[in-house]
Parts: structure tokens; sequence; C-alpha cells
């Protein structure tokens, strides 16, 4: 069932600064007339990122996609295979055949939905060179085994950061682990500049090289070093996610504070649960994903909300279901294959006032008292047909 757009209750809205502010930095951008180039605010955005993410030099970038694609590039992986979960978005795979990289699927941990470490152990082979990694909804991913594994063999680790920003492994950002970070800072996050991105780097020659290619491959001689992109993020989204930046730990704590009300109002309904968040680990909650015990209760649920007006997504499509990756395909990949069938997220944002979300909790428990209301109708004909 595709999400419906036209909901009064979105699945998301973006928490922005005052209007007011933004226009003050806008006029500002208009009279200097720099809106690109790595100009004030993409130098600022920097600056500011580097405390929120535990890194000292984050880099800027028109997307997370792009980010993804130039980091691999960055990081000179030789021609190879990369161990990546099919349970992501897009571009996390498409980042690794933009630079010839053949992607193997992983499945992942039923309790986490994070790519599985011990799956990519067995996964892994002579042409083996990397692991992409993604921080699922906010949740990090299990990093330290991870760390672990590509050291043992001498392999690239990248992390899709995209749902990253508020999250936390044993006290640190997630700026710094792997090789490579990206975050997303597109009008779903949790820090928006509209679109936009920012890519941190263990090796400073790894990330010297991102500076490259990050704009067209040349700087400033037009003599190309590298064969690069244009990943310039404009002015005027920087200045967005700068200003945005200050939000985060009140965004974060708003909707930690909207995850404990959800399960409150859903502790009596059996046939959910919750991703499980492991000891050390700080969820970053971009999104908010219900796990029903069975499918045709998440169609249920799905279908209610849906008549309430209340948007609703099931996230992640894998990507060993899309047509452009299914000649990849190795082998069965059962709960990645369990979670597309019973997930649901639900809205999560800033200014979704508790009397809303207390609503759509009611309509989620309606749903499944409705379900098995039927189930015994249903059993109770029968028997009184057979007797």
């Amino acid at each position: 069932m595709a999400a419906d757009t036209n909901a009064s209750i979105p699945i998301t809205r973006p928490h922005l600064p005052p209007v007011e502010r933004f226009t003050e930095v806008v006029a500002e951008i208009f009279q200097s007339r720099m809106l690109s180039n790595f100009a004030k605010y993409s130098r600022l955005l920097e600056e500011r990122a580097a405390t929120i993410l535990d890194h000292p030099s984050p880099y800027s970038v028109s997307s997370c996609d792009i980010g993804l694609t130039l980091a691999w590039q960055a990081l000179e992986c030789p021609p190879g295979e990369v161990i990546v979960p099919s349970f992501t978005f897009c571009s996390t795979v498409n980042a690794l055949r933009w630079n010839g990289l053949v992607p193997v699927f992983a499945d992942v941990d039923p309790k986490t939905y994070c790519i599985d470490p011990e799956h990519v152990r067995r996964l892994i082979s002579p042409r083996t060179v990397g692991i992409a990694a993604v921080h699922v909804f906010g949740l990090p991913a299990p990093i330290g085994a991870l760390e672990t594994l590509a050291h043992e063999h001498g392999l690239r680790l990248v992390l899709d950061a995209a749902h990253g920003l508020g999250g936390r492994y044993q006290g640190k950002a997630l700026g710094g682990f792997g090789d490579a970070s990206v975050f997303s800072l597109s009008g779903t996050k949790l820090v928006t500049g509209g679109e936009g991105g920012l890519a941190t780097f263990r090796d400073p020659a790894d990330a010297e090289r991102f500076t490259f290619l990050r704009v067209y491959g040349f700087k400033g001689d037009y003599n190309c070093r590298h064969i690069g992109l244009n990943g310039k993020l404009s002015e005027l989204n920087a200045a967005l996610a700068w200003l945005s930046l200050d939000l985060l730990e009140t965004a974060l704590e708003r909707r930690h504070a909207q995850v404990e009300r959800y399960r409150r109002a859903l502790a009596e309904c059996p046939d959910i649960s919750w991703q499980a968040i492991p000891a050390g680990c700080v969820h970053g909650f971009k999104d908010l994903a219900l796990r029903f015990r069975k499918p045709d209760q998440r169609l249920a649920a799905e279908t209610e909300l849906a008549a309430a007006g209340i948007m609703t997504k099931r996230y992640f499509f894998p990507a060993h279901h899309m047509e452009a990756y299914k000649p990849f395909v190795r082998g069965r990949l059962p709960v990645t294959d369990e979670l597309r069938e019973r997930l649901l997220c639900i809205p999560l944002y800033h200014d979704l006032a508790d009397e809303t979300l207390d609503t759509i909790a009611s309509v989620i428990r309606q749903s499944l008292t409705a379900g098995r209301d039927t189930v015994r109708f249903t059993r109770t004909s029968v028997d009184h047909a057979a007797a």
C-alpha cells in the first residue's frame, strides 16, 4: 500500500529555526552574492558540525547520496565486493555501483535491524574489499564488531549515517567511526538544510581526496587531479543547516519523550514490538518503526491509520527485491524479508502534539482489537457450522 501523501497528519515535518533568523542570513547572502563555492556559511556549518559529530573536520556536500558515492571514491578501494545490508535505502547500494563495486547482501539482526556482524563474517571472501553499514532509523550499527572485522581482514568500512545525527555510540557522536561516515541534511532529518550532507574520514589523505572530488576534481586551477562531481552545497542550504544544528539537542529530547509516550500508550499490545537499543547506544530516532507479529496486523493498522488521515510508511523496501539489484542476489535473507512484511513507521516530528500522538496510538490499538474480534467471530462461526 502506497503512503498517502495527502494525509492530514504527515509522517514527518522538518524542525526549523525562526523564519526571521533565516531571513536575516538570506539577506546577508544576497548582499554578498556568494551563493556557492564553499563560502562563509558552508565553512560555518563545518565548524559547528565538528562539535556535534565529535570529529575535527567534517566536510559539507550537496547530499548524503553524493557524499556516499564520493566517499567510496576517496577511499580508493580496489575492484571487488562490498558487504552491505539489503535492509537500507537504495543510496547505500547505488554508491557502490557508481564506483564499480559489487554488492553482497547481508542480513540484519532481528532485534536491532542493523547489519548482522556474524553474517558479514560468513560472507567475507578473497574478493571482499569493504563493508557498508547503516545506522538504521538512527540506531548506531554494531560499530565495534564491524571495526574489528574490517581490521582483521584489511577491509574499508563506510557507515551510511544518513539517519545518524543525534545517535551516539559508547558515549561519542557518530562522526569518528569507520573509514568514512556520511550524514544527511535532507528535509526529513532531525537537522535539515533542505538538502545537503556531511562527510567525515579517518585518514586525512582520504579526506583531502574528498575535498577535490566534491568540486569536480580540481581546486582553483581547473586542472582535475581526480574524476570528481559537483558536490557543492549551496550557501542557502548551508545557512539553514548551520542554524538548524542548534536545534539538534532539543529535537532529540523531544523525540525521545514522544517515543516513550508511544511505548506507554501501546504497552498493552503484545502483538507490537520495538527496535532494540543495545547498551552503549543512543538512538537518534529519525524514524519510529512498529513491528507487528503478523503481516495482516500491519495491514489493518496501516488501513485504519490511512482512513483517519494519518500517514505511515513501509520502510525499507529491501534492495535485494529491487529490479536494479536482483542480479546480485545470492541467497535468502530471512530477517530482512520478515521486517519487510511487518514494519510500519508512524508519525514522529517535533511539533506533533501529544494529543495527536495519543490519537495515533488509539487507532493502532483499535485496529489490533478489531483484528482479534474478527478472528474470534470467524472461529465461532466455523464451530457453529461444524456443529
